[in-house]
């Protein structure tokens, strides 16, 4: 009983040596990988980047011609236009199109949508607002309603269900075919917008709807959709233009827009985007929009006209980051990293990083001969620590720390 309580104390050490010792070494060693920030000129019919290189933030073309900032910010007039009108130095036109300044920043926006976007949790309870109340700004209701066998409508201050609301919105919802539970929500539940466009929500036969409030009623629209289209993620947008409502993705990794005026269907022309594991950009401007695709090792890069065709590409490829100094570092002193939190996820939950490679058995062997070493010095028996070496052996420094820590003798 005495040893197995030793063991669990053994076990425990090396938990919490596997989380805190690779946290401090990430702390000081860790080098981020310099992903470059990628534009598209209309000036030049040319990508621009800015990168940092060996410390020194370099602005460049692909072809390598390094820019001033100001050149820099010349030859993108449409990202920079607030500084070159305030210079004077803004063109009047580009390819023929007048330059507004109020136009401009219009259709100016940026998009970005990380992995662990996909990975969160989901709130159960949702704001929605009144889309035509009259006012200048939004307002939060005083109620919020979930989706479960039926909506259903709860007021913040008594904690009761709004029965006469719910059924109203209830028999709305059915009335144009949705189907309960719902799958999938996607909104802006916030009174921090330029308007209230509701909801999108995916029903249990996966066909997509529109949930609103207007003037106290509900609009419910149902939106037309591929059959074959497995929608996983909505992300809805506040843009100026109201060009779209939300971005879609499919368990295909496409990606498409819900455009605003007739709920049509967009797929922006982008292939190789893995949800899992890379960064979307999407940045837009009065001419074209920009669609990055980040990943750990790679960048590509896709501008596409007002009609959504392809314009330009730009793909770049680093050092992987496994392959990297820190990575490799890693790799030679811990054979894995314990953490509560999984990668790329805001759910909490144990998680376990495996060193990209085995180096790592060399310091284990190492530290096996230590503790052999240090084992013979005290004259303590070689057969009765078996168990210990081959902690050692399996978990390194963290196997070593903890039977230091809680050693045999204290038992003895």
């Amino acid at each position: 009983m005495v040893k197995l309580s030793r063991y669990i104390l053994v076990l425990i050490g090396i938990m919490a040596a596997s989380i805190a010792l690779p946290q401090i070494y990430w702390t000081i060693f860790r080098e981020a990988p310099s992903v470059p920030n990628v534009v598209y000129s209309r000036v030049l019919n040319d990508f621009l980047m800015v990168a940092r290189e060996d410390g020194v933030l370099v602005r460049k073309d692909e072809h390598g011609n390094i820019y001033s900032r100001d050149e820099f910010e010349s030859k993108l007039p449409l990202l920079f236009f607030r500084q070159l009108f305030a210079t004077g130095e803004m063109p009047d036109t580009i390819h023929g199109r007048h330059m507004d300044h109020a136009e401009l920043s219009t259709y100016s926006s940026n998009f970005t949508l990380r992995p662990v976007d996909f990975n969160t949790p989901e709130p159960v309870l949702l704001p929605l607002l009144e889309a035509e109340s009259g006012r200048v700004s939004l307002e939060l209701p005083e109620d919020f309603f979930r989706l479960s066998d039926r909506i259903e409508f709860i007021v913040a201050e008594t904690n009761r269900v709004d029965r006469e609301k719910s059924d109203i919105f209830n028999e709305a919802l059915l009335r144009e075919g949705f189907a309960f539970p719902a799958r999938l929500t996607g909104g802006l539940p916030t009174d921090r917008k330029n308007e209230e466009e509701g909801y999108f929500i995916k029903d249990s036969n996966g066909d997509l709807f529109h949930l609103m409030m207007i003037r106290g009623e509900p609009y419910v629209a149902r939106i037309d959709i591929p059959s074959q289209m497995n929608i996983i993620h909505i992300e809805c947008v506040d843009i100026a233009t109201r060009e779209y409502y939300a971005f879609l993705f499919t368990e295909e990794n496409e990606i498409y827009l819900l455009m605003q005026d007739d709920y049509q269907l967009q797929r922006l022309p982008v292939n190789g985007y893995d949800r899992e594991s890379h960064r979307l950009r999407v940045r837009e401007d009065v001419l074209h929009k920009t669609i990055s695709i980040i990943g750990d090792d790679h960048i590509q890069v896709t501008v596409v006209d007002d009609q959504y065709e392809v314009a330009d590409t730009y793909s770049d490829q680093w050092e992987p980051v496994h392959s990297q100094s820190d990575h490799v570092l890693f790799s030679w002193l811990f054979p894995f990293q314990l953490n509560l939190q999984v990668p790329d996820s805001r759910f909490v939950s144990l998680d376990i990083f495996w060193a990209p490679h085995y180096f790592w058995l060399i310091i284990n062997l190492a530290l096996v001969g230590v503790a052999i070493c240090l084992l013979k010095r005290k004259n303590r028996s070689f057969e009765k620590n078996l168990i210990d070496l081959g902690i050692i052996l399996l978990t390194g420094i963290f196997g070593f720390i903890a039977t230091r820590v809680f050693p045999n003798k204290f038992y003895d």
